[in-house]
């Protein structure tokens, strides 16, 4: 594909556009078979750009682009050879009618490229004659077409003609109307009419997978059509996806991006947590990176104000959640905060959410006391002593470090209720000066047998660790493995042709992260671990 490109081009339409040329799909099955992966769909590009240069009969073509079609299968650039016909038929004002007389006929590869012919055409007119028509196959494809098309004015009547689609029993011609007409409103940047309201309502009563599919579709690629009330009713919908259709979850997850982009945080945050506790886990936010990181990217305010509410209002498997992607080993700073606004009035309510935090996030110290301070700052002073005792009991006897010298920080910038921080800091600096010499109590020392087992159990779980990830990284099957046992660097052959070669040096550096095991895990892990599992399963007071 160089210059002499299009040249190409043009010299191989001149000789298949003679009388005598041979037909274009001769020998295409051996052809076919020939091409597999990359090389096929590098064919395919040049006949795509080949196709509309053709002047050959259209029950030629059709056959030979079905082929294309079939040969392409799922992949993203499959649609390419439909795409070329179109523009086949643009060249010629006769061409798509002859299309549209074989579709009426029933020639099942014209009704196979009859949306494409219709939408490249923009011929409004045949698409509301084929919409009304009786032929289901020819019905759906002049819906969706209509619904992709530029108007003008005749938007009025072709919603009229989409709203008749939708009022029909048949599901498939309900779902691709109601698409349609809310797809024709978003491409005119208006809200589609109160009655398609009415037609989605009623289809959304079966909570189909269809019917979800279509919500998710809408709240994705057209929702600047959808009204207030359509999008409360697709989000409502879509709550109840099957976990197992994973489709219908990454739409879901796009429109969920798009949403929180939107300044519609609230109502994702809501959806996330019935989509997690309805599916019972098998649904987990691993589903919803993109909206994740929509989340953490428009400001940790909103992130925060998602943690509280999932926190005080989820069920377990959305807490479980929660915990794996806001702690982690590392962190210097919370990963979220939280504004007084997204705190509950109830200092009940306050106070388990502090035990929520403490309970799931018990991992990750910074992560888990930033609730807790958020309370001392805005929350009810009847609680404050309850809060710092959790603060202490079991967060600050657990971890020195990173937590002692984030809460130092937070008294020296003056937070709320610094006095109280403050004691607690003493407190914990004379609970270690107490600790001092424990360590000699040979009483306390585990065994050498104990010892060797432990190391041996390390060892192995070390050991599948590693293995499974070099199973999942994309990079094992890139690049060269080397074990490095000592050195500072690392050599590696490049061979340059001819038998030549020559060696490139790799500097390595040192990198490191730290991480510190809770104290109360050895000195008391039984009575730790009731402790946890008592915040974390303690339901919220009903009223």
């Amino acid at each position: 594909m160089d210059d002499d490109y299009s040249a190409l081009l043009e010299a191989l339409a001149t000789i298949l556009n003679a009388t005598d040329a041979p037909l274009i799909d001769l020998h295409i099955e051996e052809a076919l078979a020939e091409l597999e992966g990359p090389h096929f769909f590098l064919v395919q590009q040049v006949l795509c750009e080949l196709i509309p240069l053709l002047n050959v009969d259209q029950n030629v073509l059709l056959p030979f682009v079905a082929r294309l079609l079939d040969a392409g299968g799922n992949d993203l650039a499959a649609g390419a050879p439909s795409t070329a016909f179109g523009e086949w038929t643009k060249k010629d004002l006769a061409r798509p009618f002859k299309v549209y007389e074989a579709a009426r006929a029933g020639d099942s590869l014209a009704l196979r490229q009859l949306f494409t012919v219709l939408l490249m055409n923009t011929s409004v007119e045949e698409g509301l004659i084929f919409a009304q028509a009786n032929d289901r196959e020819a019905k759906l494809a002049a819906i969706s077409a209509l619904g992709a098309m530029e108007l003008g004015e005749r938007y009025d009547e072709v919603l009229d003609t989409l709203l008749q689609g939708a009022s029909s029993d048949d599901e498939d011609t309900v779902l691709r109307s109601v698409e349609a007409g809310y797809r024709a409103a978003a491409k005119r940047k208006v809200y589609a009419p109160a009655s398609f309201d009415e037609q989605l309502e009623r289809i959304l009563q079966t909570r189909s997978p269809s019917a979800i599919h279509l919500e998710a579709d809408l709240l994705w690629r057209y929702r600047k059509g959808l009204t207030e009330n359509a999008i409360d009713l697709c989000l409502y919908t879509v709550a109840d996806v099957d976990p197992g259709n994973t489709g219908t979850i990454s739409h879901i997850d796009r429109a969920s991006y798009q949403l929180v982009r939107d300044g519609r945080a609230e109502q994702v945050i809501r959806l996330l947590s019935e989509l997690i506790d309805r599916s019972k886990g098998r649904i987990t936010l691993d589903a919803f990176q993109g909206t994740y990181r929509a989340l953490t990217q428009v400001g940790a305010d909103v992130l925060g104000s998602a943690v509280v509410y999932w926190l005080l209002n989820g069920d377990v498997y959305t807490r479980k959640c929660v915990a794996n992607e806001v702690c982690s080993v590392g962190n210097d700073d919370p990963p979220f905060s939280i504004p007084a606004s997204s705190l509950p009035t109830d200092p009940s309510d306050q106070l388990f959410l502090c035990r929520k935090a403490v309970g799931w996030f018990f991992i990750d110290p910074l992560a888990a006391v930033v609730i807790p301070l958020a309370v001392l700052r805005d929350g009810s002073p009847d609680i404050a002593s309850d809060v710092l005792s959790l603060i202490y009991d079991p967060l600050l006897l657990s971890y020195g470090g990173k937590l002692k010298d984030y809460l130092e920080r937070y008294v020296g910038d003056g937070g709320a209720n610094g006095s109280g921080i403050t004691e607690l800091l003493a407190r914990k600096a004379a609970f270690k000066d107490a600790m001092e010499g424990i360590e000699r109590l040979v009483e306390l020392h585990p065994s050498e047998m104990q010892r060797e087992a432990e190391r041996v159990q390390w060892n192995e779980k070390m050991e599948r660790g590693m293995e499974q990830g070099r199973r999942k990284s994309i990079f094992e099957d890139i690049f060269t493995k080397q074990y490095i046992l000592y050195g500072c660097s690392s050599l590696t052959p490049i061979h340059t042709g001819e038998g030549a070669t020559h060696l490139t040096e790799i500097k390595m550096k040192s990198f490191s992260i730290s991480s510190e095991l809770p104290l109360l895990n050895i000195v008391d892990p039984v009575g730790l671990d009731h402790m946890l599992v008592h915040f974390k399963l303690e339901p919220r007071e009903q009223r």
